[in-house]
Order: structure tokens, then C-alpha cells, then sequence
């Protein structure tokens, strides 16, 4: 059962107060996603993983944390038109928004990832696989595991880069089973230049 609750806010850029809806508890029934995102009821509360002000536009998850950024960020071209990407849902907005105030790789690659999958929901293709695209930049520069390695070969396939998954994955094997299946299963669909979203369950009952 998921749960939402309203909460009171200040902004940490213009101090204004109002109010946000945010995730008390949810459950996830089912496989993820090889990109993993969760499988429902947590994968439809994405609306309450980020907020922005009504006031300036600072979007942030958490707004008990301080700021990064100045007002000026905020009014600059490139942050209020999300770099002229065109979303189709403004919750994608949110989350490009997201990464482009953040400063750490792995922060970038997070609210990345979560507006490829809102792109998913919303039949925006084209900024899903340029998304994907832009994922893995930051990726590439943190340390991965094994379920990271996986989820690396799904946003490739996804995005188009097949020649990348079948040069870095052909050959690569881990040492749980599982993992071996899920890249054969990665390699197999870009072989194929299937670029469709599979859960685990898929790869698992195949």
C-alpha cells in the first residue's frame, strides 16, 4: 500500500513556504526492470521523488538540504527550457531540472534515469534514448556492480549503441548465475536490435 501525506516546505533559494505531497511507505510486488526500475505500486510514485518551488523553480528532492546553486541558475536559459529538450511531461522537466542542478556523478545519473523513465511513460521516445545516452556519461565514472554492470548493458542496448554491448558484453561473465543469464539475455536482444524494456522475470522464465 502506498501512502502520501503532506508535508510544509521551505525553499532554500527565494525562502518561500508552501506545500508538497510526499511519500510516507509504498510496496513493490513483482520483478524489476533490467534498467531496474521498480516494479509497481513503487514505480508509480515517482511524482513524490522530486518537487520544485512554484515560486523560483528549484526542483530537488529534499528541501531541508541546502542549495548548490544561485537564483541566476535558475533564471538561465538552459535550466528553465531543460536545454530545449521538448518533454512531454513536465515531470521529466522536474527530473532533467534535477541533474542539472546537482554536482555529483552519481546524482546526475539518478534523476537522469528516472526522466528516461518517465520519457517511457509518456511515448517520448526520442528524448528516452537521448537520455539514456547521457545516463551513461556520468555512469562511466563511478564504480559499478554487478547489478549496475546489467542495468549499463540495458541503457546501451536502449539507446542504440549496439556495437557497445556486444564489444564490452559478449564475453563478460560474472560469477552468479543470474548475472550470466541477464547479459547473454542483453547480447541475445541487441543482437536482434531489440531496444524493448524487459524485466528480470523475462530473462528469468525464458
Amino acid at each position: 500500500m502506498t501512502t502520501i501525506m503532506p508535508q510544509p516546505v521551505k525553499c532554500p533559494v527565494c525562502e518561500n513556504e508552501f506545500e508538497i505531497f510526499v511519500l510516507g511507505s509504498t510496496n513493490a510486488w513483482g520483478a524489476p526492470d533490467l534498467d531496474l526500475r521498480p516494479p509497481e505500486m513503487q514505480r508509480s510514485t515517482m511524482n513524490q521523488w522530486v518537487h520544485e518551488c512554484p515560486n523560483c523553480g528549484y526542483v530537488t528532492s529534499d528541501f531541508n538540504r541546502s542549495a548548490e546553486i544561485t537564483s541566476d541558475f535558475l533564471k538561465s536559459d538552459s535550466y528553465k527550457s531543460c536545454d530545449d529538450l521538448n518533454f512531454k511531461h513536465s515531470l521529466a522537466e522536474r527530473f532533467y531540472r534535477q541533474h542539472l542542478i546537482a554536482s555529483d556523478n552519481a546524482d546526475k545519473f539518478y534523476a537522469l534515469i528516472h526522466c528516461a523513465w518517465v520519457c517511457d511513460d509518456t511515448g517520448d521516445e526520442k528524448n528516452a534514448e537521448f537520455i539514456r545516452t547521457k545516463c551513461l556519461e556520468y555512469m562511466d565514472q563511478f564504480e559499478l556492480n554487478d547489478d549496475n554492470l546489467i542495468q549499463r548493458a540495458d541503457l546501451l542496448r536502449r539507446s542504440c549503441q549496439f556495437e557497445r554491448v556486444i564489444e564490452e558484453y559478449s564475453t563478460k561473465t560474472f560469477e552468479e548465475d543470474i548475472y550470466n543469464k541477464l547479459c547473454s539475455f542483453e547480447v541475445e536482444k541487441t543482437i536482434q536490435k531489440d531496444t524493448s524494456c524487459y524485466t528480470v522475470e523475462d530473462v528469468v522464465k525464458s
